[in-house]
């Protein structure tokens, strides 16, 4: 039998279940392809040979992102290539740059955008069969190939639900008696294309399809098969992803499919401002929904409309305390230093984050995301180099290090970024301690004394400076 190791090598700061992982190996072992799991992120990489080696298998798959995680995956793939396997990148980081990822001699292949049907394919290419692993990047006689995308796409509906199962430390991700939150894979891309984000890279838009989204009840499957996994209870779903609330029609589904299945759980989502009323608002709450996220990203209208997003700030702010009336969190991120803005575009953030009412205002700053348009922007003004080799886009990407873009002072920039995200974070730690109180989430209540967004502000600035 063909067997393959899944490995999620991550970042040593964060722990995150690896759910893309857990689909694929769904897929595989459905198609009698014997997969195993290994997730390292929130850990240093010390067993990767003796996992490795343990493992017995044909083939090591890794997921990367942009950012620290592919020096971590090149370091795995360096120990998988000397222990002869056959090592196979998938993420999104070989979605926007696959030919370059191929450059590298620890790399065989890489699969560019969604997995399940690719990979198949793939290892039967990889054996030996005359077959075309469409969607793919292949080596052949020296060469490097990329390959058209997929001649179908993924119906969510049909996968078979992700193989936690597979998970040997599965409870790690679920540690209080009482109280733990199950992250759902329910939608595939985004229906808008944020210059910023890399749902708007081209090879994004055609290796992995249009936006979907799976039909609510399989949230409720999986929650019922994990729940059967784990020891401790589960008694929330976070379902936000990239954009979950997308019509008013799919609000109503949802909402009645998990008042309908009578599990009580609460549940955390993301929706735009724009998507939503006050009927639904109503519906959500009454369904249990405790937290939304809204990407406002900027004050300045001209870079809204860069965005291709548009708020409308009384409509903004009547939802927003429509939502916090009922006690439900609004957290509205932002982005600070975005490519071209001004000092005085800043300024006017700064005045939305007090004009627009939210229990957080989740402040970034702008790091570049490859073959994006704001990258394409942040190069043309010679803003950023574009890295000739693969490791050197591990200071890029959301876990990369900050770097200034923007037409402001470096100085200016991360002290304003600093000052405010330190008063924003104060307000949140206080509403986050009476949502806790508030539902008796006492265990949560004293762990967020010691692991909160300072701590890993802290901790992400001590290893950039390794």
């Amino acid at each position: 039998m063909t067997k393959i190791l899944l490995i999620e090598p991550g970042t040593k700061l964060t722990k995150f279940p690896p759910l893309g992982l857990l689909s694929l190996a769904s897929v595989l072992r459905k198609n009698k392809i014997e997969s195993q799991v290994i997730d390292y992120s929130g850990k240093e990489l010390i067993n990767v040979k003796k996992d490795i080696e343990k493992s017995n298998v044909d083939f090591v798959g890794i997921k990367v992102l942009t950012g620290p995680s592919i020096l971590r995956g090149l370091k795995t793939s360096k120990i998988a290539k000397e222990l002869e396997k056959t090592v196979i990148w998938g993420g999104p980081h070989p979605t926007v740059l696959p030919k370059q990822t191929l450059e590298n001699k620890y790399i065989d292949a890489v699969v560019i955008g969604e997995g399940e049907n690719s990979i198949l394919d793939l290892i039967k290419y990889l054996q030996g069969k005359k077959v075309k692993p469409y969607g793919c990047g292949i080596k052949k006689n020296n060469k490097i190939i990329i390959l058209p995308p997929p001649k179908k796409f993924v119906d969510l509906n049909k996968l078979p639900l992700p193989a936690w199962d597979l998970l040997k430390n599965i409870n790690e991700y679920f540690p209080n008696k009482n109280h733990n939150l199950l992250p759902v894979s329910t939608t595939r891309g985004c229906a808008f294309k944020c210059g910023f984000c890399h749902n708007s890279n081209k090879n994004v838009k055609d290796y992995l399809g249009c936006y979907r989204i799976a039909e609510p009840k399989r949230a409720i499957e999986e929650y019922n098969f994990v729940q059967g996994l784990v020891r401790n209870k589960i008694d929330r779903l976070d379902v936000g992803e990239d954009l979950h609330l997308v019509s008013k029609d799919y609000t109503k589904k949802f909402c009645k499919t998990i008042l309908d299945s009578k599990t009580g759980l609460r549940w955390y989502t993301a929706a735009r401002y724009a998507t939503l009323d006050l009927e639904q608002v109503n519906l959500i709450k009454k369904a249990g929904c405790e937290q939304v996220l809204f990407g406002v990203e900027s004050g300045s209208q001209r870079i809204q409309k860069m965005n291709n997003k548009f708020i409308d700030l009384n409509h903004a702010t009547n939802i927003s305390k429509a939502l916090r009336r009922r006690n439900i969190i609004i957290i509205n991120a932002y982005i600070f230093g975005h490519p071209t803005e001004t000092k005085e575009e800043l300024n006017m953030t700064l005045r939305y984050l007090k004009k627009l009412p939210a229990d957080e205002n989740l402040i970034q700053l702008y790091r570049p995301l490859p073959t994006t348009p704001y990258f394409d922007i942040a190069l043309e003004r010679k803003k950023v180099e574009l890295p000739k080799k693969l490791e050197e886009w591990s200071n890029f990407g959301v876990m990369g290090y900050d770097k200034n873009v923007s037409e402001m002072e470096t100085n200016y920039l991360f002290k304003t970024f600093y000052r405010t995200n330190a008063v924003e974070q104060v307000k949140y730690w206080l509403n986050l301690q009476k949502y806790y109180l508030r539902n008796n989430m006492y265990s949560n209540f004293i762990k967020t004394f010691i692991i909160n967004r300072f701590t890993f502000k802290l901790k992400e600035y001590l290893e950039s400076r390794k």
